[in-house]
């Protein structure tokens, strides 16, 4: 008996066809474009390890990998970037995004260059040493990323909609990129303990120092380049004259670029596609489902990731952060040759991306003693949900962005908007649970 999938040699040709009509250089510009929307502060995710290692702040708490919560969790304040431009968006909805765009890649640019430069330096406040630099420069790089989620993504409804998975793609490499770098510097192996003498001069078994192939400095230079790369994109995608062409011309109606009596440029933003706008329920179930995808993608659930990896050793933790990274851009990409899902499908898929979820958060609630530790099936069967939940979370959340691009720019506004919310309230609980109930217990492999 033959199993397979049947093709019609007119699928075939339409989607040759569709090929055919995509100028690679936009779709390559677009993923540049993409990598930098969350490049900086996934880069500062998984260089944490390193970084306790010299900076004051971490080294009274009892694992170094529950550090980069606080981090990037104390900067729910940088939400004041999304807040502006969206009441700015509400208030005036005639302004173009493109020149706000250019401040936020400059902002980007220039704080991930100082990043490289003085992340190791400190100051005393009230006589208590703090790596003063780090934190500053680390709050303007999360009003970048968290500003994009409300900017870049209905900036491209000014292209055809066949290259806004192409940006998603890219910004789903924002995170694996960081982490093949990270993995490059040589520090995912499992944990070796070591004897040291403490003050007291009791012998006590600690964690061996890391030994990277090369510095921190070095990698935040890295991120800086995709940061420059990324404002390089965005240049070529508005000032290179030969792809012009594949500007949204459908949307001319919805951005219109006009000239006032002062001869100033002005964008018109109205609603496009009359004929093609979505129903309210319809759109307020997607904005919902988008809201409880990005509660868990970008908010909750790396917040666990170590509590749930840790005890399954070094080895199964980067395994988890670095492939569900890689699922994320293929998720996208995938988008790009399959058919629009209907918004039922869009449901049940993140009905089993909750499912896996569900599994994840109990094995970080059993920590630091859950089933099958130290057992290789244990390993595999996290590292496996993880590229799952992962790739079908990514997958919903471009489908979304896919079925609200019909409608123009101002439902892929508070798509991003929505992004914004949950990601925010995901890091807020996250960080009650972790900081505040201590409901997960950190793995200490020299404990």
């Amino acid at each position: 008996m033959k199993v397979g999938i049947k093709i019609s040699l007119r699928e075939g040709y339409q989607w040759i066809g569709a090929m055919k009509s995509r100028n690679l250089l936009v779709d390559t510009f677009a993923v540049f474009f993409g990598v930098g929307a969350w490049v900086a502060i996934n880069g500062l995710w998984v260089e944490l390890p390193l970084l306790v290692e010299v900076l004051p702040e971490y080294w009274s708490l009892p694992s170094y990998l529950s550090i980069g919560r606080t981090v990037i969790q104390e900067n729910l304040i940088a939400n004041v970037g999304p807040i502006a431009y969206s009441l700015l968006r509400i208030f005036k909805p005639s302004v173009a995004p493109q020149p706000i765009i250019y401040i936020i890649l400059v902002i980007g640019c220039v704080a991930t260059l100082l990043l490289a430069i003085f992340w190791e330096k400190t100051t005393y406040v009230g006589g208590v040493e703090h790596s003063t630099a780090l934190l500053i420069l680390v709050f303007f790089i999360a009003i970048v990323d968290c500003t994009s989620s409300v900017l870049y993504i209905p900036y491209m409804a000014f292209w055809k909609a066949i290259y806004l998975p192409s940006y998603l793609v890219g910004e789903g490499l924002s995170g694996l990129l960081p982490a093949l770098v990270s993995l490059m510097q040589g520090v995912g192996g499992n944990t070796e303990c070591v004897n040291k003498t403490d003050e007291n001069g009791t012998v006590i078994l600690v964690p061996d120092e890391l030994d990277p192939n090369f510095s921190v400095d070095v990698f935040f230079y890295v991120l800086f380049i995709m940061m420059i790369l990324s404002s390089g994109a965005f240049v070529l995608l508005e000032r290179l004259p030969s792809i012009q062409v594949e500007r949204a011309s459908e949307f001319e109606s919805e951005a219109t670029l006009s000239y006032d009596e002062t001869n100033t440029k002005k964008y018109e933003l109205n609603v496009a596609y009359p004929d093609a706008k979505m129903d309210t329920s319809t759109f307020t179930f997607l904005l919902v489902v988008q809201t409880w995808a990005c509660l868990l993608s970008n908010g909750f659930m790396p917040s666990i990731q170590s509590y749930a990896c840790g005890p399954y050793g070094n080895i199964a933790y980067h395994l988890a952060a670095t492939l569900s990274s890689l699922a994320s851009p293929l998720a996208a990409l995938s988008t790009m040759f399959l058919k629009r899902s209907s918004p039922k499908v869009v449901g049940i898929l993140s009905l089993f991306g909750t499912a896996l979820a569900s599994y994840i958060i109990v094995m970080a609630a059993m920590s630091p003693s859950p089933p099958l530790m130290g057992e290789t099936w244990g390993s595999v069967l996290i590292v496996l949900a993880w590229i799952a939940f992962s790739g079908i979370i990514t997958y919903v959340r471009v489908e979304i962005a896919n079925l609200m691009r019909v409608d123009g720019a101002t439902p892929l506004f508070w798509s991003g908007v929505v992004t914004q919310a949950g990601s925010a309230i995901g890091a807020g609980v996250a960080f009650v649970l972790v900081n505040v109930t201590d409901s997960f217990v950190s793995y200490e492999p020299c404990g």
